[in-house]
C-alpha cells in the first residue's frame, strides 16, 4: 500500500462520535448502557488504522465503506464477547484426554459436588466441631494419601507447580540432577529445563539422549542434590536405550545423600491394564519403591479436576507446607470438593468405572461404539439425508493427556463420506463452527466422529447438529 493510499484511508475514518450515534450502535448502547462504548470503538478505529499501517485492509478506501468495515468490525467484536469464549463442544477426536477440550469429563458425583461448593458456603478452613479456624483440604489430602499408600499429600494447582514447589523446596539455591532422556517440553511450549532452572539453582543433566545409568547420577551426585526422574508421558523411546530403574534411583539417594522425586506427569490411582492398556504403573508402586515424593496431574489418567498432587512421606511433605510460594500455588474449595469426591470414588466404589467417566469412555465395548454409531446414522437416513454417505466403521482412539503416548484403544466412528476431500475440509469447518461446535477428525474424504469421546448421553444432540449441517450442506 502506497502512502498515498494510506493516507486517503485514514482521512476515511469516521469520528467516535458518529459512530456512538450511529444507527448500528445506537440501540445496542441503550441495550448495555453499562458497556464502555467509547473506550471500545475507539479500539476498533486503533485496529483499522493497524491494517492500513501493515498494508492488510483490502477494501475500498471511500468513507461508506471504511465506516461499514469499522462497523462490522465492532459488532462481531461485541458478538464474540458476548456469546463467545468457552463453550461446550462434543469431541469426536477420539482422544479422550483432549488437553484442547478440557481433558476429564466429570461423573454425576464430582458434578454434584462442585456444583454444591459453588452454590453455598463450606467449611473451607473451619472447624465445625471446633468452631475455630482450621487449614483447607486436610481430608482431601488425607483421602489422596490413603488411596496411593503414600504417608501424606499436598495438592496444588497443577502438575507443573507440584514438581517446581518441589524442586524449590529441596534445592534452595542446590542441584537437581536430570536424565537428557528427560528433558521434555509439555504443553503450550513449556519445557521442563525451563521450570527447573528457575526452581533450583543448577540443572545437572546426567547421561544421554537415549542411554542413562544409575551410575551417571553416582558420579555427579552431592549431599542435599534431588535426583529427579520424569516420566517420558507423551513420547516413547525405542532401539538402544537404557533407563535407570526407580528402586537403583532410590539405593543412589541413600547412598550419596540425595532425594528422590518422581515426576509422574499423568499418574493412575487405576490399573490401566484391566482395560488392555499397559505400560503406566500404579502411584502406589513407586510410592512402595521408597521415593521420596511423588508428583502426578489431577486431571489426566486419575480422570478428576486440574490439580498437581505430591504424595510422600510426612517428613518429606512438612518441608513443602514451610514454603511461602505454597500459598501462591494453593487450590480452591472447587477442586478440593472435586477431588474429595473423586478420592472417594477410587477408596469406596467397587466399581469406580461406573463413576470415573473417563474408565467408563475407555472400558465400552467396541460393539456398543459401533452400534451408537449405526443408530445415528439410521436416523439420519432416515430424516432424509441422502447426499453424504453415512456409515459406522472402525477407528483408533487414543487416550491423550500426555499418557500412554503410543498406545491406541480400538474404537469405532461414524464416518461421513463427502465427495472430496475438500468438501470435507468445508465441513469440518462448518462443524467447528456450529451453534453445538463438533469436532471431527479428517481423513480423506470422510469427516470422522469418533463415538468412544462422544458421550453417551451426547448421541441425540450429535445427531440433531448433523442434521441442522447436512441438510444445509446438502
Amino acid at each position: 500500500m502506497s502512502e498515498k493510499d494510506r493516507n486517503e484511508l485514514l482521512r476515511a475514518i469516521p469520528s467516535l462520535d458518529s459512530l456512538l450515534a450511529d444507527p448500528v450502535i445506537e440501540p445496542l448502547r441503550q441495550l448495555h448502557p453499562q458497556f464502555p462504548w467509547t473506550r471500545f470503538l475507539r479500539a476498533r478505529i486503533d485496529d483499522f488504522r493497524k491494517t492500513c499501517d501493515t498494508g492488510s485492509y483490502q477494501g475500498k478506501s471511500d468513507r461508506d465503506s471504511v465506516r461499514r468495515h469499522i462497523l462490522a468490525a465492532a459488532t462481531g467484536h461485541l458478538d464474540s464477547l458476548r456469546h463467545g469464549g468457552q463453550r461446550r463442544v462434543i469431541n469426536g477426536t477420539g482422544v479422550l484426554l483432549h488437553t484442547n477440550l478440557g481433558r476429564a469429563v466429570q461423573g454425576p458425583a464430582v458434578r454434584a459436588a462442585v456444583s454444591a461448593a459453588m452454590a453455598r458456603y463450606v467449611n473451607l478452613e473451619f472447624d465445625l466441631e471446633a468452631g475455630q479456624r482450621s487449614k483447607r483440604g486436610l481430608l482431601m489430602n488425607e483421602l489422596a494419601a490413603i488411596a496411593s499408600g503414600a504417608e501424606a499429600a499436598m495438592v496444588v494447582n497443577n502438575n507443573a507447580a507440584a514438581v517446581y514447589l518441589v524442586v524449590n523446596t529441596c534445592s534452595p539455591p542446590g542441584r537437581v540432577l536430570v536424565s537428557r532422556g528427560e528433558l521434555v517440553e509439555i504443553g503450550g511450549s513449556f519445557r521442563l529445563p525451563d521450570i527447573l532452572s528457575r526452581a533450583a539453582g543448577e540443572v545437572v543433566e546426567v547421561g544421554t539422549t537415549n542411554r542413562t545409568y544409575a551410575r551417571d547420577y553416582e558420579e555427579v551426585a552431592k549431599p542435599g542434590d534431588v535426583i529427579l526422574r520424569v516420566h517420558r508421558s507423551n513420547y516413547e523411546l525405542k532401539g538402544f536405550i537404557h533407563e535407570a530403574s526407580i528402586a537403583e534411583l532410590v539405593e543412589v539417594g541413600k547412598r550419596k545423600k540425595c532425594e528422590v522425586v518422581f515426576d509422574l506427569g499423568s499418574g493412575a490411582l487405576y490399573d490401566y491394564s484391566l482395560a488392555g492398556i499397559k505400560g503406566e504403573g500404579l502411584v502406589s508402586t513407586a510410592i512402595e519403591a521408597g521415593v521420596d515424593c511423588v508428583t502426578m496431574s489431577g486431571d489426566k489418567l486419575l480422570g478428576g479436576v486440574q490439580a498437581g498432587i505430591i504424595l510422600g512421606s510426612e517428613i518429606f511433605l512438612a518441608r513443602l507446607r514451610q514454603n511461602p510460594l505454597r500459598r501462591a500455588l494453593r487450590v480452591d474449595k472447587i477442586t478440593i470438593a472435586g477431588l474429595e469426591a473423586l478420592l472417594r470414588i477410587y477408596l469406596f466404589d467397587p466399581a469406580p468405572e461406573s463413576e470415573v467417566a473417563v474408565l467408563g469412555q475407555i472400558h465400552e465395548p467396541v460393539e456398543s461404539l459401533q452400534a451408537r454409531a449405526k443408530a445415528v446414522a439410521d436416523r439420519l437416513a432416515a430424516r432424509g439425508i441422502e447426499a453424504v454417505e453415512l456409515e459406522a466403521v472402525s477407528d483408533k482412539a487414543a487416550v491423550g493427556g500426555g499418557s500412554f503416548a503410543c498406545e491406541e484403544v480400538a474404537s469405532a466412528a461414524l464416518a461421513i463420506r463427502c465427495p472430496s476431500e475438500r468438501e470435507a475440509v468445508d465441513l469440518a469447518n462448518k462443524m467447528r463452527n456450529h451453534t453445538l461446535p463438533i469436532v471431527p477428525r479428517i481423513k480423506g474424504v470422510e469427516v470422522r466422529i469418533n463415538m468412544r469421546t462422544v458421550l453417551t448421553d451426547e448421541d441425540g444432540d450429535l445427531e440433531e447438529s448433523l442434521f441442522e449441517l447436512l441438510t444445509d450442506f446438502t
